[in-house]
């Protein structure tokens, strides 16, 4: 009866696949037929199940690019980074993305929390994880080399591997915290009202943000979030108006 079971499981988990897999041929398709709201349609319907890569992020960031949807578009790079932050062709789309929206707001080059929040932004976590095994397995290689011929040169090799070692598993555990404790969420409606409470009053607007931009995100309730901008504005913006970036 199990294995009955799991041979069904298996066809059901295929098929699966294999849907999502048209799905996303279907919406490269539409793009290249120039139906972009379409291939967005498609590409979204595989998010909506759960399942991403790079790939599709780029070409669902390329297709909001087409319709002029810069907020989604930056959102849909971004996501993408967030799996592979060296990922040229994001990056390069995203920064030409970055020239049309409009008010884009800079991120500051003095401040110390923005400069740390660049540096764990270089790497994912996996890729943190991978180096930190590259160098536990260098690591224990030089060990195991020192003990067997007793030279002292890599004695001083293992030494230094395993302070690298170290320091690096200590980056991987406070990136993983940073990006716990800094979520961000980008702009997706063309003019989205910075309120100073969490409801709608014209005598509490304090300012105005506009479609592509990125604000840290602080805290939220149902329908509305507490978010910080890189030029210092804080106060509440309606849900609907941000997609978050977690």
């Amino acid at each position: 009866m199990f294995k009955k079971n799991y041979i069904v499981l298996l066809f059901f988990s295929s098929l699966y696949a294999q849907s999502l897999d048209q799905l996303f041929t279907d919406g490269n398709n539409y793009f290249n037929k120039n139906l972009y709201s379409k291939a967005i349609e498609n590409y979204n319907q595989i998010l909506d199940n759960g399942f991403f890569t790079q790939d599709l992020y780029f070409n669902l960031g390329n297709a909001y690019f087409e319709v002029e949807d810069y907020g989604n578009a930056r959102w849909s790079f971004e996501m993408g980074l967030k799996l592979n932050p060296l990922n040229e062709d994001l990056n390069n789309n995203n920064n030409v993305n970055k020239l049309f929206i409009e008010n884009y707001i800079e991120v500051p080059k003095d401040s110390i929390l923005d400069n740390v929040n660049a540096f764990y932004q270089l790497l994912s976590i996996n890729q943190f994880i991978l180096v930190n095994a590259i160098l536990i397995l260098i690591t224990s290689m030089l060990f195991f080399i020192y003990r067997l011929f007793e030279i002292q040169i890599f004695k001083k090799l293992f030494t230094y591997s395993l302070i690298l070692s170290f320091t690096f598993i200590l980056l991987t555990f406070t990136k993983n915290l940073w990006d716990k404790n800094n979520k961000f969420g980008i702009i997706t409606k063309n003019e989205s009202v910075l309120y100073s409470a969490p409801y709608k009053n014209e005598s509490i607007e304090i300012s105005t943000f506009y479609n592509g931009n990125k604000v840290k995100i602080l805290q939220s309730t149902d329908s509305w979030f507490e978010i910080s901008s890189f030029d210092g504005r804080k106060g509440w913006i309606r849900a609907q108006d941000i997609r978050n970036l977690y």
